[in-house]
């Protein structure tokens, strides 16, 4: 399994030095890649082209290079042989050690369907609380694995932590010709591809109320523009998703 870390920080900062200083990350400095784009670092008319043209909401600079980072992770992890690929960002906190070539033997067990996509945490917050799904009768490190209903995809935020087979990897990076925020799924439900998402609360994250130094970049951006996801509640998806509330569940940790 590839492990890749998600940031623009120098070596030996504070905020890396307080990720690999986590019993699950401290013996695998040497095996992880990291990726950080800084949007505010792109000329003129790379973030016109790519953030701005065609678009009904721009992304911020920020939002762009988020993408534009997991992107390259993705493009790295297609190029190698391995079957998984792990991406952290450098705020992913864990909530318990865990060993992750384990980790590996456990996802393989599971056998998920072919273009997964797992989330390792963000499930657990309020701002996930309308996702549902059905959950797996197996677990993962003894935390419940739930099955996102498509319907539900545009309530699932965060890429701190995930897992994604080399289908997904693909897929992914299809959709993300013209960069897109990373964590908007929803419209992957118009690509032509059979696809799975799951999420688990294996590791936490700084929460937006927390003071502006916890808090990712990206977050602290997307707080200071309060921005909104636009969530489209008129026409035949919107009464499924009112009928499907009925029997399907919301994600208890």
């Amino acid at each position: 399994m590839k492990k890749y870390l998600i940031s623009i920080e120098e070596a030996g900062s504070p905020r890396l030095n307080n990720f690999f200083i986590q019993d699950t990350f401290r013996h695998e400095i040497e095996n992880f890649k990291i990726f950080g784009v800084i949007g505010k670092q792109l000329s003129v008319g790379d973030y016109f082209d790519m953030a701005v043209a065609g678009k009904r909401r721009a992304l911020t600079p920020g939002e762009l290079g988020c993408s534009l980072s997991h992107i390259a992770a993705l493009k790295d992890f297609i190029n190698s042989d391995d079957e998984y690929a792990i991406c952290f960002e450098d705020d992913a906190i864990e909530r318990f050690p865990i060993d992750l070539e384990k980790l590996n033997e456990e996802i393989i067990s599971l056998q998920l369907k072919p273009c997964f996509f797992l989330s390792l945490g963000g499930i657990q917050f309020k701002i996930c609380n309308r996702v549902r799904g059905r959950y797996l009768d197996q677990t993962l490190e003894g935390q419940k694995i739930i099955h996102i209903d498509s319907d539900f995809l545009e309530n699932l935020s965060y890429a701190y932590a995930y897992i994604v087979d080399r289908e997904m990897a693909k897929l992914l990076l299809e959709y993300h010709q013209t960069p897109k925020v990373y964590d908007h799924w929803q419209a992957l439900t118009e690509q032509n591809t059979a696809f799975t998402f799951y999420a688990t609360y294996l590791f936490d994250h700084p929460i937006v109320e927390q003071s502006a130094m916890h808090l990712s970049y990206l977050e602290q951006e997307r707080k200071d523009c309060s921005i909104q996801k636009h969530r489209d509640s008129a026409g035949l998806r919107y009464w499924r998703r009112k009928f499907k509330k009925i029997w399907l569940a919301a994600y208890q940790p």
